[in-house]
């Protein structure tokens, strides 16, 4: 039956997405939001914000349809126009230390970390059967567990997608001055303080800002 009704959802959003009533697949989409995997939910607000130009949004569902092991070869070239669009690879470029350390890190929790703990584990195993050396298969177990820990910490940072203009100060107050504007759609790393957020990522939009007008990607 939940077969059923998640093929009965999307041929209704289908449907009035090819009638271009984008409000209206919106809408059914909303409503089952609980309904439909993530993935496959997140897609399609994706694609139909991008149809009704509101670009910041649809870079954050495809992201969070990317995150939740949603691959499809649709959700890839969507995301490469939406972004390409927004220009969020210009924003986003590395240009500090701080910004390649960031970037790499980011990089290597999408699999990497897990990969080299994986590894480590089944040479950790490997010896432990071969050679029964207690000691040396726990030595390997030290660095599964950096792995594990570090990727989990690079994960709990709070990355957040604007989707609204958001003006930037030099402090964390009404009273410091402007430094310039955030563009839509890019992607924040920030760190909080009394109810503003200080930008870590990219350190070319470094300074405060309110925690309005964002999406946390989760």
């Amino acid at each position: 039956m939940e077969d059923t009704t998640i093929e009965d959802v999307l041929k209704t959003v289908e449907s009035l997405y090819a009638n271009k009533d984008f409000d209206g697949a919106l809408k059914i989409l909303k409503e089952n939001q609980n309904t439909l995997p993530q993935g496959v939910w997140n897609y399609n607000m994706g694609t139909i914000y991008g149809k009704t130009g509101e670009l910041a949004l649809a870079r954050y569902h495809f992201l969070q349809a990317e995150a939740s092991g949603f691959s499809e070869a649709e959700l890839l070239k969507n995301k490469a126009l939406v972004e390409n669009s927004l220009t969020t690879s210009r924003y986003e470029e590395a240009v500090s230390v701080n910004d390649y350390l960031i970037k790499n890190a980011l990089f290597a929790s999408e699999g990497l970390l897990t990969t080299l703990a994986f590894i480590c584990l089944l040479f950790s195993l490997g010896i432990l059967s071969k050679t029964k050396k207690v000691k040396s298969a726990l030595l390997l177990l030290i660095p599964v567990l950096v792995f594990a820990c570090l990727n989990l910490w690079i994960n709990s940072w709070p990355k957040k997608i604007v989707i609204e203009t958001q003006t930037i100060k030099e402090g964390p107050s009404a009273i410091f001055n402007n430094q310039g504007e955030l563009p839509l759609g890019v992607m924040l790393i920030t760190t909080k303080k009394d109810g503003w957020l200080y930008i870590q990522y990219p350190s070319r939009f470094n300074g405060w800002i309110k925690d309005t007008g964002l999406k946390e990607l989760k």
